[in-house]
């Protein structure tokens, strides 16, 4: 039996794990939701699920006690270990997430939205780590997966000459640093940590802001003509079954070597 616990599991992504995760009846899989009460997608897959190994869980990033609380409940199934914590959980988009840094309308609003991002993203994630390492150095996997974005890569940074959705991005850039400290604290343990980007996903529910579901598709256009513009072969954005598939299969075959690495979803090392 392997345990898992993937935070932000409501939908998208996160829900795409869990119900991956959960089509083998061996593995028992904890989703980590910011409000039970608004996981709507998440209740009528575990409702439907065969295999009944699926245990849903509050755990908000801005609320440390929420986050030990569930901890403390998978340690009660587990016998107090986990195997792979999946660190999905994370604020993606804002309002103003179109403006440069020195567009802003004023500094406080402008301190107040990269604080925001910096809370959820980056101590809210660090909190989530730290409730379960304890479970993580007790298990037999010992494997703790942050996931990242292209959009805080130096070099992807440098490449692409993006302005905007600077919140999010230097949030995922602090969250690889955090990898790192962590692997180098860890790595004589065998505990693995590894920052992975899932890559330009398509899933609606990452961009609920847009209203209509045509311009949700027109900022996917517009988004990966952007793209092509500085990488011509780029194939576009991918399905969330294939960025979950490509992500565990990286998951099950990592090693210790590569604890503090920032990978693809298909294991290729980002920054190298």
């Amino acid at each position: 039996m392997t345990s898992y616990a993937v935070t932000g599991s409501s939908r998208g992504l996160g829900l795409g794990f869990v119900q991956a995760l959960a089509a083998d009846p061996s593995n028992t899989v904890f989703a980590l939701v910011r409000s039970i009460s608004a996981a709507p997608k998440l209740h009528e897959f575990v409702a439907g699920h065969a295999h009944k190994n699926v245990h849903i869980l509050e755990a908000d990033n801005t609320n440390v006690a929420l986050i030990k609380s569930a901890a403390e409940e998978v340690a009660k199934v587990t016998g107090g270990t986990l195997d792979v914590l999946i660190a999905n959980g994370s604020l993606m988009h804002h309002e103003r997430n179109k403006l440069m840094l020195d567009e802003f309308p004023d500094d406080k609003t402008l301190e107040d939205d990269l604080l925001t991002f910096y809370k959820i993203n980056v101590i809210g994630t660090i909190h989530v780590i730290n409730a379960f390492l304890p479970l993580l150095r007790a298990g037999k996997t010992k494997k703790c997966i942050i996931i990242g974005s292209g959009v805080g890569s130096h070099k992807m940074a440098r490449r692409t000459e993006v302005v905007d959705n600077s919140g999010y991005a230097m949030s995922k850039a602090a969250l690889n640093i955090a990898a790192v400290r962590y692997a180098s604290k860890y790595r004589k343990e065998g505990v693995i940590f590894l920052s992975m980007t899932p890559g330009f996903v398509r899933t609606l529910s990452a961009f609920r802001f847009l209203l209509a579901p045509e311009e949700v598709e027109k900022f996917f256009s517009e988004a990966e003509a952007k793209v092509r513009e500085k990488f011509p072969k780029y194939e576009g954005a991918i399905t969330v079954e294939q960025a979950v598939r490509d992500q565990l299969a990286v998951i099950a075959s990592v090693t210790i070597d590569r604890s503090g690495d920032f990978v693809s979803r298909t294991g290729t090392n980002v920054e190298g």
